[in-house]
């Protein structure tokens, strides 16, 4: 650990320090969670930053997290974390709730201009010019008793990004970026807020495209009966099967055990686990109605498609030159494709992109 390091791992202790850290303007912080061998994160470690202090809370010995939720829901203390997509999902397994209002310092780092993804390495040596060891990335963050080693890795992912997050906020604020930052950051929260549904997960599928009406409603029930078994068990959903095998259940409709066994892949051990249940479902698809047949997928882009993606993309490259700052985050290639297929503008595209990019990204594409 650090000298400023405080190791929490009482409730009346972790109850004390969020009364005091909601009196600060913002916190920075950072989780250790294990991964392996379930569906759900399983915390080892909450690091927080505040005022130049470090404090490592141990979830393994709080069964409260009434306080520690009311500061992360608390409008008035800004929440600082870096690349935090799987962080959002610790906090909300650990205490059901999303940290409000947050700012993801890799997203602010590439709207300033320093790159894109820029690891949490790679942001302080940029702005620090310290070499940030990350050798405990692989740990067992659910021994006790952590290392010392452990401890002092955890902590400086919080101290150094204390340092870090008024100089980046600064800097945005200088180029009038500050809004786009809270956009994208807000957009985050939303969508951790609101994720995917099991009847949904089918439409990640990049081949949906090349199955026809009941295979398609098929790949649907498949994955979504495999999203719902792997939550119930609290495993990975490849433990169950893969999305390949998921795809070819839907390919092929099998109807006995003894063609669910010609599907490569697919275990013996899961026919005879899940095999009844797979033939069900798949009868409940061939006896379904019409309208519960989803709509196609998108196909690959056509030649002409693809002409009029290079073309944006050049564009943007071109805008993002011009600010100074890395031309996939400006023009997303999901954004990009969706204006290609649909001739206009997406809503995901929000609103300070669509401020620089609609109007010559739609001259560009009625360019021939």
């Amino acid at each position: 650990m650090t000298d400023s390091t405080v190791y929490i791992e009482k409730q009346a202790d972790l109850n004390a320090a969020c009364e005091a850290w909601r009196r600060s303007s913002f916190v920075v912080m950072d989780t250790e969670f294990i991964r392996r061998d379930t569906f759900y994160p399983i915390a080892g470690l909450i690091q927080v930053g505040v005022q130049g202090q470090v404090y490592l809370i141990d979830p393994l010995g709080i069964d409260d997290w009434g306080h520690f939720r009311t500061l992360l829901e608390d409008p008035a203390v800004v929440k600082v974390l870096h690349s935090c997509s799987e962080d959002l999902e610790v906090f909300d397994r650990l205490c059901g709730a999303i940290p409000s209002p947050l700012l993801d310092t890799q997203i602010g780092a590439g709207l300033a201009g320093v790159g894109e993804g820029l690891s949490y390495q790679k942001l302080v040596a940029h702005y620090l010019d310290i070499e940030v060891d990350k050798g405990e990335t692989r740990s067992d963050w659910l021994q006790r008793p952590l290392t010392q080693s452990q401890c002092h890795y955890a902590a400086l992912d919080v101290e150094y990004l204390q340092r870090i997050y008024p100089m980046l906020r600064d800097r945005l604020a200088s180029l009038g970026r500050l809004d786009w930052w809270q956009e994208d950051c807000e957009r985050m929260i939303a969508q951790a807020k609101a994720p995917a549904l099991p009847e949904e997960y089918y439409l990640r599928n990049k081949s949906l495209w090349k199955l026809k009406g009941r295979q398609r409603l098929a790949l649907k029930v498949v994955c979504a009966w495999r999203e719902e078994e792997a939550r119930r068990r609290d495993m990975p959903r490849g433990r169950i099967f893969k999305d390949p095998v998921c795809f070819e259940l839907a390919r092929r409709l099998p109807e006995s055990r003894g063609e669910l066994s010609r599907i490569k892949d697919l275990s013996p051990g899961s026919i005879r686990r899940y095999g009844d249940t797979l033939i069900a479902l798949l009868d409940e698809v061939r006896d379904a109605p019409e309208n519960a047949i989803p709509a196609a997928g998108d196909r690959p882009l056509t030649s002409a498609q693809k002409a009029d993606l290079a073309r944006l993309r050049q564009r943007g490259d071109d805008i993002a030159e011009q600010l100074a700052m890395p031309a996939g985050l400006l023009c997303r290639r999901r954004d990009l494709e969706a204006l290609v297929r649909e001739g206009q503008v997406p809503e995901s595209m929000g609103m300070w992109r669509q401020s620089l990019l609609a109007e010559p990204l739609l001259a560009a594409l009625e360019e021939e």
